[in-house]
């Protein structure tokens, strides 16, 4: 049943990569506060702001654009969460040239993404490393505590790297929250966050009062306006994360 479980979200999340046209996106339901300073990527920020700047950003998932275990990626496909936030960025700062590296595979935990996150570090710099995570651990019942773990060896790992860490909920569904408990992999993700001054990115939420409020449900859009709305999402929960690094890289 889990693997079932499991497999079902990843093709939910997964769509058509069609041309996305711009589009219109509703505001947070619940504005949270962030937590966390990005000062790599301020760093960067500010050296180029006369000149342009380019950064560079590890984005690492279970299921990252599904493709296998290890690969890597710096091309931006018209839709996908990650592969729409180097638009969102360089749209909202004038010269701004964001490189975003996609390395994730299916069915990883925490753990196993920790490895690719040390080994891409060793292979190249980033000023940010967005973490996406908890959605494996929770549909394979591992423990709350091994995850917090692998979460701040990540945080020590990536600030010995000299990046900032932005740690990302995984996605709502009626689906995940019926088959998993993630409860207590958000809470452990809140708390890892806050031991290390760690910025976590409120997707899961995000994506909750949303589909509360009929903004954006792409469970319930009919199958052949799915392509379209998860666009629209993935182009939203972008722009939304763009927001965030752009505020946690502000002088504080």
């Amino acid at each position: 049943m889990r693997s079932a479980a499991l497999a079902a979200l990843l093709l939910l999340a997964q769509t058509a990569h069609a041309a996305a046209p711009a589009v219109t996106c509703p505001p947070a339901v619940e504005d949270e506060p962030d937590a966390g300073a990005l000062p790599h990527l301020g760093a960067a920020l500010k050296e180029g702001a006369k000149l342009g700047a380019t950064i560079n950003i590890l984005a690492v998932g279970a299921g990252a654009d599904l493709k296998p275990v290890g690969t890597s990626t710096v091309q931006n496909p018209p839709s996908g969460f990650f592969s729409q936030l180097s638009r969102a960025l360089e749209a909202s700062v004038q010269g701004l040239h964001a490189v975003v590296t996609v390395r994730g595979g299916r069915g990883l935990l925490a753990p196993m993404q920790l490895a690719l996150i040390r080994t891409a570090l060793a292979q190249h710099a980033y000023q940010v490393v967005l973490w996406q995570t908890g959605t494996v651990d929770a549909v394979q019942d591992e423990p709350p505590e091994d995850f917090y773990q692998a979460l701040t060896d990540g945080a020590d790992t990536i600030a010995h790297a000299h990046a900032d860490l932005v740690l990302v909920e995984p996605q709502y569904s009626r689906f995940l929250e019926a088959n998993a408990d993630l409860s207590p992999y958000l809470s452990a993700m809140q708390a890892a966050g806050a031991a290390q001054g760690t910025l976590v990115f409120h997707r899961y939420a995000l994506m909750h009062d949303w589909e509360d409020a009929g903004l954006i449900d792409l469970e319930h859009a009919p199958l052949t306006d799915r392509p379209a709305v998860a666009a629209r999402l993935h182009a939203c929960i972008a722009a939304e994360m763009a927001r965030a690094l752009l505020r946690g890289a502000a002088p504080q």
